[in-house]
């Protein structure tokens, strides 16, 4: 009889993580519906489609904190549907929070911990045979007293005796280029204090926390995707894309392009992330020349002196402006997320930062207040220092400034919907942006310059209004303005930002037509109306729980 397995998880873009799984299980004979589960919404759609398939085993990923409740639903949904299988999850937060989720959840069998293709493979062929399951190693188990325990942790795996992610299912696209993620490395040997990815890693110790893939390996994989199924355009989610050498990574670019061109793969582009000292000139050249790199994610978070610290980013103010000013130098698409606020932010820490980001304003760029993730080394000083609330699936805290406080609460009411809404228009110039350079990449013989320069206009226009509102409230908590009118003022300064925000919405879709009606062949559909370039949602995801 097959064995059946439902991967669940948010499916905005191929992904890998599921789809590492489902190869892994496709080589033993283990038969795997992938599930989409991208909004609470879904929740009916996924539980009918999970037991239609009838499995034997349900695999939830639960890598985001913020998804955490849509996916413990589901578990606690299928068992009031009647499914008697076994259910486990698994991903950076799960992994964390293990003991917490089997404790508060009978629903819920077993969490496989860390990297998963063993463990899963292992689980799935006990399960079905119906052997003891609860030795196994990478496991978190509730025991039959009810105790929650961990098995032992694997050393994590060689990624040269990994199957290639499943590719079932339709590519995303960009004007008719078809796009694919994919990964040349696993790890991170950072240290930054409010990262869950840095610290998933760090518990695979003494195992490798940073691991790359042969360059020839990543070359027949992305030789595959292109003749394949099409794909002109790999979006590099490594964590690390680069070695923490300037001397190594230009070997490393230049030896995957030799490698490329050695399979016939010359028409393509790339799409990486790098930290702020990553961006060297001779690396940076070859990523552009010979990967053909359209789009570079820039770690920045902040450029505050006192943000850095609390973070421990490794980058110093100098970094980020030559980060900056080299992306431009070489004419290469880059944006940028800012943690304008962390629980040690200081008046001049904000104005650190808004000076930053009025000098890059031409470049797409979100903020936000750095959150307190599961495991990471900034949760644990908070909670010792008693100013974490809440429970393990949301904490929450407040910055020590009273003022500062009263800052982010005014600029979260007014740039919500600019900045974290699906459609909002931060995240749309980056679409922007992308699409142009798409065109710039594929398309010379129609492209114009000055697409790009209206393209930086619109990023900078919308950056310096963001900038503008940042500092009419800072203007009216440092003088103290009465509390009492703060609903009316962030009333005010919301209906300012939205009108901003429409003007140059009309503007970018103008842009847009232009570029549908010269590129010939393509299927094209307007920013106004679509979230389909995973870049948009990409970048809202890094800026939510991952940063390189």
């Amino acid at each position: 009889m097959t064995t059946r397995v439902a991967l669940v998880g948010p499916e905005i873009e191929e992904n890998l993580s599921l789809r590492y799984l489902a190869s892994a299980l496709a080589r033993v004979g283990v038969e795997v519906e992938l599930v989409p589960f991208n909004h609470a919404s879904d929740l009916a759609r996924v539980l009918t489609q999970v037991l239609a398939c009838t499995p034997t085993l349900v695999g939830i990923s639960m890598a985001f904190q913020w998804r955490a409740p849509d996916m413990l639903g589901l578990a606690v949904a299928l068992r009031e549907a009647g499914f008697r299988g076994h259910v486990t999850l698994g991903g950076h937060f799960a992994t964390f929070a293990a003991e917490e989720a089997l404790g508060d959840f009978p629903e819920i069998d077993s969490i496989c911990r860390q990297e998963a293709e063993e463990t899963l493979v292992e689980l799935v062929q006990h399960v079905a045979q119906g052997r003891d399951w609860k030795g196994l190693p990478g496991l978190s188990v509730r025991l039959d007293d009810g105790r929650v325990t961990t098995t032992a942790l694997r050393h994590p795996a060689e990624l040269s005796t990994l199957a290639w992610p499943d590719r079932r299912g339709k590519p995303a696209e960009c004007f008719g280029h078809r796009i694919a993620p994919l990964v040349s490395t696993r790890g991170c040997y950072a240290n930054c204090t409010f990262c869950c990815i840095a610290a998933w890693h760090e518990v695979t110790l003494p195992g490798k926390r940073y691991r790359e893939r042969p360059l020839e390996d990543v070359a027949d994989e992305m030789a595959a995707e292109h003749f394949g199924r099409g794909i002109d355009i790999f979006v590099f989610h490594d964590d690390n894309f680069f070695l923490p050498s300037g001397v190594k990574n230009a070997e490393r670019i230049n030896r995957l392009a030799d490698l490329l061109e050695a399979r016939k793969v010359r028409r393509f582009a790339t799409v990486v992330k790098a930290r702020p000292t990553d961006v060297q000139e001779k690396p940076f050249r070859a990523l552009v020349e010979r990967l053909h790199c359209i789009r570079c994610y820039v770690g920045i978070e902040t450029d505050a002196d006192q943000g850095l610290e609390t973070l421990q980013r490794w980058a110093q103010p100098k970094h980020n402006a030559a980060a900056m000013a080299m992306v431009d130098e070489l004419g290469l698409y880059t944006c940028f997320n800012v943690l304008l606020f962390d629980p040690d932010t200081t008046m001049d820490s904000l104005q650190a930062n808004l000076a930053f980001m009025r000098r890059w304003a031409g470049s797409p760029f979100n903020f936000g207040r750095t959150e307190l993730y599961a495991g990471t080394p900034l949760l644990r000083r908070m909670r010792e220092e008693n100013r974490a609330r809440g429970d393990w699936l949301q904490w929450d805290y407040s910055m020590s400034s009273p003022s500062v406080e009263r800052v982010f609460q005014l600029a979260n009411a007014a740039f919500d919907e600019r900045n974290f809404k699906v459609d909002g228009l931060a995240n749309t110039m980056m679409s922007t942006r992308f699409d142009v350079e798409v065109v710039r990449r594929f398309h010379p013989e129609v492209y114009r310059p000055a697409w790009r320069e209206r393209a930086r206009g619109l990023s900078k226009a919308l950056g310096l209004d963001s900038v503008a509102g940042l500092e009419r409230i800072i203007a009216r908590v440092e003088a103290r303005e009465s509390v009492t009118g703060d609903r009316q003022f962030v009333a005010d300064l919301a209906g300012a930002l939205r009108a901003t925000e429409q003007r140059l919405k009309v503007d970018a879709e103008a842009l847009a037509g232009e570029l549908e009606s010269l590129v010939d062949g393509q299927a094209l559909t307007r920013v106004g109306d679509r979230v389909a370039t995973p870049l948009q949602k990409m970048t809202h995801a890094a800026s939510a729980e991952v940063s390189p």
